[in-house]
């Protein structure tokens, strides 16, 4: 019965809302049975002009069906940045799209290519690390950051897939975009003119951390490799004067130019068997940083005085920028001459590296890589000259993590001025405490000859109780005998593992 007079109330209600616009009287349903009631509910509704509530949409969801077959793929060169420190390197781990084993790895240790890669994955440009022909141009390890990266593979395209016929009909001006190769199974492709083809910065600057971004792109040809095809490449280690005889540091440099044996100037992987380590460096110079950085109010003191080594070459070893700044530091400090990088390139005399540690990762910066004109021009705006939207959205992106680092760093500094100004006790005559900044007693300190200070870069120092000059220090054993003790290992553990397999059973 509680059913019934619930129609009731609802007939009389949707009634009364209709007679407001009609003469007719309204009835009193609350005498009526409950058969009267269920009929005239049936013909009410059959009458009824008013529309059922508008289902809500579904929210769509990610497209897993994503038919990757519809669209063409072509190959292009990204030109991207990044800030190293918050990385493992450059280099992913593994496959970072495979198994779940490996995506937990990579979320572990991430790396810039694995957020690239999960980037592109997530705008559908891909279908895997392995199926897109990828290269890069320089590996950097972990800590190192990068101004001008490049890296080079197939992506799917907004152009289209066209018969022999179609092609044959395209007028003189579209024939160029016209391509065909292996990654579309031979089928002929009609590629967008530039400034109509996918916006790849934009799309994937949204889905990038803050940290990497996306600088330019280029439509490259099939042979393209980041790797090979880059005819130099340009680091930058930055670096405080505090400490440092800059005119020596500058003297050495000038020994690096030109073609040398680099093998003590890098870490040796025996598993890459290299036997060729000479390399070439094309210009060299250490130069003062633009802009002075204060440093806690000492415009003027040499730790806010910041220099530069640019470094111009054709190729480079493992950690070999590193090491080729950590003599430079030496050299600096006057710890060791200016011809002891005359003596390490002589691998006749000094045919095994000396043990010394590399300068800091965190101030080394892959500037640029440096391609022919012909191979790759750079595209940063999709309409030149008159959309410059995605410049906008770049700088803003850089400034508001540059202001975020900036002012970490100001508020540290303004740490560190509070302390030097900090009165401490200092000891005194007679017993008698006296009182001092804390920046008089640090000089004291610092002053102190019996420990040896060795810089490596931003702020790393290493103290001993004696500089032990770097050519009477243990040497590794030569490059050749090393390559040879590697290769004898992997083959006996070859050895090993086949006795293991074919040992009989229990």
């Amino acid at each position: 019965m509680q059913i019934v007079r619930k129609w009731a109330l609802r007939s009389t209600a949707f009634i009364r809302g209709m007679s407001a616009s009609s003469t007719q009287p309204t009835m009193e349903y609350e005498n009526w049975t409950k058969e009267e009631l269920i009929s005239r509910l049936r013909s009410l509704e059959g009458k009824s002009t008013m529309e059922p509530a508008e289902t809500p949409r579904k929210r769509k969801g990610p497209r897993d069906n994503f038919d990757f077959s519809k669209f063409p793929q072509r190959k292009v060169a990204f030109k991207f940045s990044y800030f190293g420190w918050p990385y493992y390197g450059l280099a992913r781990q593994g496959n970072a799209l495979g198994s779940e084993e490996k995506q937990k790895q990579e979320d572990q240790y991430p790396t810039i290519e694995g957020e690239l890669f999960k980037a592109l994955a997530h705008c559908k440009l891909i279908t895997g690390e392995s199926e897109c022909d990828y290269s890069r141009c320089g590996r950097t390890d972990r800590g190192v950051s990068g101004f001008g990266q490049v890296v080079a593979l197939y992506v799917r395209s907004v152009g289209r897939f066209i018969t022999r016929e179609e092609a044959d009909q395209l007028d003189e001006s579209q024939r160029h975009l016209v391509t065909c190769d292996e990654f579309n199974q031979g089928q002929l492709v009609l590629l967008p003119e530039n400034e109509r083809e996918l916006p790849y910065v934009n799309m994937l600057n949204k889905l990038l951390p803050q940290e990497i971004r996306i600088l330019a792109w280029a439509p490259v040809k099939p042979d393209f490799s980041a790797r090979f095809s880059c005819k130099s490449r340009f680091y930058r280690y930055f670096f405080s004067q505090d400490g440092l005889d800059i005119e020596a540091m500058q003297q050495a440099a000038a020994k690096y130019l030109g073609t040398h044996d680099f093998r003590n100037f890098c870490r040796l992987d025996p598993a890459k068997q290299i036997k060729n380590f000479e390399r070439t460096v094309l210009d060299i110079a250490i130069t003062p940083v633009t802009s002075q950085v204060s440093f806690i109010g000492e415009a003027a003191s040499t730790e806010g005085k910041w220099w530069q080594l640019e470094l111009h070459g054709t190729a480079f070893l493992w950690h070999q920028v590193r090491c080729m700044m950590a003599i430079l530091f030496a050299v600096g400090q006057k710890l060791e001459p200016p011809d002891i990088i005359d003596r390490l390139m002589d691998v006749q005399t000094t045919s095994g590296k000396p043990e010394y540690e590399m300068a800091s990762d965190l101030p080394l910066v892959l500037a640029d890589c440096v391609f022919d004109k012909k191979d790759v021009d750079w595209i940063y705006v999709r309409n030149p000259g008159r959309d410059l939207g995605s410049m906008a959205t770049l700088d803003r992106s850089v400034l508001k993590l540059w202001s975020e680092l900036n002012t970490q760093a100001v508020i540290s500094s303004a740490l560190l001025q509070n302390l030097r100004d900090l009165a401490v006790p200092s000891g005194g005559a007679g017993g008698q405490d006296s009182m001092k900044p804390w920046s008089e007693c640090r000089k004291q300190l610092l002053d102190d000859e019996t420990v040896t200070k060795s810089i490596l870069g931003a702020g790393v120092i290493k103290h001993s109780k004696a500089y032990r000059p770097i050519l009477s220090r243990k040497r590794a054993d030569p490059v050749e005998l090393r390559n040879q003790a590697w290769l004898e290992r992997k083959g006996g553990n070859k050895r090993a593992r086949s006795d293991a397999d074919n040992a009989p059973l229990d």
